[in-house]
């Protein structure tokens, strides 16, 4: 069998340099001096990611560097780190405020050209309703978080080129240029919407309501952003993403107790 790599390894004069645990579709290269990252784009939302990366333009997130049908060739952070190792370090309240310094750097007005939107991602909640239903997602879970999903997305406020995935693992520090968020969906919606996967992440801290809330208060007296806004995203997501890792085929029921706990903070 061929390598999918190839053809871009070809096409861009890239040497393998190395592969991230665990992850199929990307590859460390080199190019002379430059230590790169080649990611195959597969389907979905990540198909757009070249066009999320050139608008941000390297502020808060790494740089396209080029773009093929397929593929992505992106700025490799180094070190690499993964802000994670400050929450596992005791630092949570220092790691929140570096993801809110990634958010204020992506708030930007959107680019022109076709990008989903949140109501589409709502979608969800429909669409894998009775399967849900069938892989134990509680239906007063879904209709709570399908009613309030519905009711922020009616009252948003500006949108923007929201990451649409922005938590500990997608936030890497680099040696030169700090922490980076790397990759984004590229989602079109209020600010507020992209602090919802930072609340549920990760699976060990979500249990704890008052690590949420406080989680929630450093966000909204940073970026000022409604709390009520914040928790409301938070639940909703909760539960969405468990419909989603339903679709999927990886859901996993411990992700039910983190959106027990965020409806009991709405």
């Amino acid at each position: 069998m061929s390598d999918p790599f190839e053809p871009f390894l070809a096409l861009w004069g890239l040497a393998p340099d190395g592969r991230p645990e665990g992850a199929k579709d990307v590859m460390f290269v080199r190019r002379g001096d430059e230590r790169l990252v080649l990611k195959r784009l597969v389907a979905g939302d990540e198909l757009r990611m070249a066009k999320v990366l050139t608008h941000w333009a390297g502020v808060g997130a790494v740089r396209c560097v080029a773009a093929a049908k397929g593929a992505l060739l992106m700025e490799r952070a180094l070190p690499g780190r993964q802000l994670l190792e400050l929450f596992h370090a005791g630092r949570e309240d220092e790691a929140t405020g570096v993801f809110c310094d990634i958010l204020s750097a992506l708030r930007r007005p959107p680019p022109q050209g076709a990008f989903r939107t949140v109501e589409d991602w709502g979608e969800g909640f429909e669409r894998v309703r009775e399967a849900g239903l069938a892989a134990g997602v509680e239906a007063t879970l879904i209709d709570a978080a399908r009613a309030l999903f519905a009711e922020l997305c009616a009252s948003q406020g500006p949108r923007i080129l929201l990451h649409g995935d922005l938590h500990h693992y997608n936030i890497v520090e680099d040696a030169r240029r700090g922490w980076l968020a790397i990759d984004p969906k590229g989602v079109l919606g209020e600010a507020a919407y992209d602090t919802g996967a930072w609340l549920r992440n990760p699976l060990d801290v979500v249990h704890d309501p008052a690590a949420i809330e406080r989680r929630a208060a450093i966000i909204a007296g940073r970026l000022g952003l409604p709390r009520d806004r914040i928790l409301g995203w938070h639940f909703s997501q909760c539960v969405l993403s468990c419909l989603w890792g339903v679709e999927d085929g990886d859901f996993d029921p411990a992700w039910l107790g983190r959106a027990r706990v965020a409806r009991t903070l709405v």
